[in-house]
């Protein structure tokens, strides 16, 4: 954010707008004004600065804005004063050491001697409390007045405090103390590390580079002679160390997104000029200089034909110059057709042509260019696919599970890590570069996932959690040489019954008119007897089983649970999207009874699909009941209890007419699965 003020800004332009005028024409321009309130007789704007444009973090930048669209140029402050027959470098020295050049590549300060120290004129101070800045004393007034004007820092050192007289730019050493001017923290005293850049004088560090000035060196009433300092600093490095040592300021905000290295030593003649006005005393004679300094105007060449373009509209040579001037480039040539600026240091975000276009656009005015152009949006409706989601999540969540998202990478590890419920692969889709050692593989199922996030609930003390996931799973081609992903649904229960039930359930929520079917299914992963596939007619649609113990010691988790694995692109096409109506059964259905012995390893859905067959039309439904094993059957067998549904849709069934099919279904059941009737 920035701070400014009405006639501050004007004072370098004297257009003689009003307040608000102002404000909207840097708005237009770019330069968002985001809120303006009354300061005394004067206005401040608070302008939000966008990152590419440093140069408008001083109050001159904002002038040129507002002067192009004017189809002006700004009055820069005049920098001129008289100087000492003393020479500076005989008073002070600088240097910066070799192994900080690169932190610091170019540093300046000047001498003055026979100041006074004291408050500010009434000019200076209304400037300054006009944004919101504290009054100090009439030099440190004036290099906060020049940080806001130029949006390059200074700092002014009381030179008779500094040993030998000199400063050095160099890293601090391991745990020196710095006492800081202000710390919002209260410390009295930092430990700075070796990665920090201090401004030092023959012995200790007396400012933190860019970031915060020393206590032991700030100018006060006593002091007569000052050393200014202007310089650059590398952003980067300025950033992590403001962020390191917890210290902001003005200074440090600038710093850490780049001043301009060729405004730095304009700066620190504006503020020595502003000085010697309010505090009195003589600049002595040059410029220190460390470092080297390169700031050479780059040319950049628009054409107008670019400009027409682009842009839509066409702008002509003599307004095109005149707004490249007011915003500081000076016109390095020109044809009839294309103009060549000099791009000076204060502009970084000017290199191409598609640059200066886009100043011209926004100089010229964006609200000015037509848009002929003109494009419908309507409200995408959502597809099958996404509406299915949807439903699943409505469903589940109705059902008591809550939604879990968990990470795509997994361990890959067990038999569990290389199942899917398309098929199994030994392939590990492992990434070249994972962001996590422990996690390196993309998942094969959903079930891996809920399972880590069954461990998580219960080291939290959250005992049998239901969990759903809706997300994609993997699977490498036969040949390894790709992956393909699927969408799946996974769910997560307390035991087998529950996350068959809620699968049951889900189906009906989505009014899937196939039957459900389990098939067993043997898996290292699952345990025995207690894992199946899931058919949807035809079609696979999943699996549910309890994991084995093995699966659950890998995973940590205590249990126990179940999961259950659909594919969604089962449900989808499956899904009924429009319930009908079907009339109210107008006849009573029958129902009766039937419990089998039969051999362990035979399916329900066996039984299910035998009985079907068995009889006609008027079977509405098999519902299974009861399932026994025990000494009273035998080893080896068990017992399925299950009841038929029987019902005509014009008539009232008759008693032998049930009776006939459950003769047949009985007849059935005995001669194809070796079934034996238990009264």
């Amino acid at each position: 954010m920035m701070k400014a003020t009405h006639q501050w800004i004007d004072s370098y332009v004297g257009s003689g707008l009003d307040a608000p005028e102002v404000a909207r024409r840097l708005t237009l321009a770019g330069t968002e004004v985001e809120k303006s309130e009354p300061a005394g007789t004067d206005t401040c704007f608070t302008l939000e600065v966008t990152s590419n444009r440093v140069d408008c973090l001083g109050v001159l930048g904002l002038a040129r804005e507002l002067a192009a669209t004017l189809g002006r140029e700004i009055a820069l402050p005049d920098v001129s004063y008289a100087v000492s027959t003393v020479a500076a470098s005989q008073a002070a020295s600088v240097s910066i050491e070799p192994g900080a050049l690169s932190a610091c590549p170019y540093y300046t300060a000047q001498v003055i001697r026979g100041v006074k120290v004291g408050p500010s004129p009434a000019w200076l101070r209304q400037r300054l409390e006009a944004i919101g800045l504290k009054s100090i004393n009439n030099v440190v007034d004036v290099t906060n007045f020049v940080l806001f004007e130029t949006g390059q820092p200074l700092h002014a050192f009381d030179l008779a405090k500094l040993a030998d007289r000199r400063i050095v730019v160099r890293f601090a050493r391991d745990k020196e103390a710095f006492r800081p001017i202000a710390d919002r923290k209260g410390r009295a005293s930092i430990a700075l590390d070796t990665q920090t850049l201090v401004i030092a004088d023959g012995r200790n560090a007396q400012a933190v580079a860019g970031v915060m000035g020393g206590a032991d060196s700030e100018v006060h009433a006593g002091t007569t002679e000052i050393l200014l300092e202007s310089a650059y600093f590398e952003p980067r490095g300025n950033k992590q160390t403001g962020k390191r040592l917890e210290l902001d300021s003005d200074s440090h905000y600038r710093f850490q997104r780049g001043v301009d290295i060729g405004g730095v030593v304009f700066a620190s003649r504006r503020a020595a000029r502003l000085i010697t006005e309010v505090a009195g005393g003589e600049v002595l004679d040059g410029v220190l200089e460390a470092g080297r300094v390169e700031s050479t105007p780059r040319p950049v060449t628009v054409t107008l034909h670019e400009v027409a373009r682009v842009l839509g509209v066409g702008v002509t040579l003599s307004p095109m110059e005149s707004m490249f001037r007011g915003l500081g480039l000076e016109i390095a040539g020109a044809t009839p057709e294309a103009v060549t600026v000099a791009v000076p240091s204060f502009r970084r975000d000017l290199v191409t042509s598609r640059d200066l276009v886009e100043e011209v656009g926004r100089i010229h005015g964006l609200e000015k260019i037509p848009a002929p152009l003109r494009m419908t949006v309507a409200i995408a409706k959502p597809t099958r696919r996404q509406r299915v989601r949807a439903e699943i999540r409505r469903a589940l969540m109705g059902q008591g599970f809550s939604e879990a998202l968990t990470d795509t990478f997994v361990s890959g590890q067990g038999e569990l890590g290389s199942f899917g419920v398309a098929g199994d692969s030994p392939l590990r889709l492992a990434a070249r570069n994972p962001v996590n050692a422990a996690l390196p593989a993309l998942r094969r199922n959903l079930m891996g996932s809920l399972l880590n996030a069954l461990c998580t609930n219960e080291r939290q003390g959250i005992k049998g959690p239901r969990l759903f996931e809706v997300a994609n799973v993997f699977a490498p081609s036969p040949d390894g040489q790709s992956t393909g992903e699927r969408g799946a649904v996974g769910l997560l229960a307390p035991g087998f019954l529950d996350a068959k039930g809620a699968v049951e359930a889900l189906l009906e929520s989505l009014r899937v008119k196939a039957p459900l079917a389990a098939v067993p299914l043997s898996h290292p992963a699952f345990r025995a007897e207690r894992s199946a596939r899931l058919m949807l007619g035809n079609r696979k649609l999943g699996v549910v089983a309890e994991p084995s113990a093995e699966t659950l010691k890998l995973a940590q988790c205590d249990g126990p649970c179940a999961m259950a694995e659909l594919e969604l692109d089962a449900l989808v096409d499956a899904w009924v999207d429009t319930p009908r109506l079907e009339e109210l059964a107008r006849f009573p259905a029958a129902e009766r009874d039937l419990a089998f012995v039969l051999d362990a390893s035979t399916p329900w859905a066996d039984v299910e699909g035998v009985v079907r067959a068995a009889c006609d039309a008027t079977l509405r439904g098999v519902e299974l009941f009861d399932e026994f094993r025990g000494k009273a059957i035998g080893a080896g067998r068990k017992s399925l209890a299950f009841r038929l549904h029987f019902r005509h849709d014009d008539r009232t069934l008759t008693a032998e007419e049930i009776t006939g099919q459950m003769n047949a279904a009985i007849e059935a059941v005995k001669g194809k699965l070796g079934g034996i009737l238990r009264g």
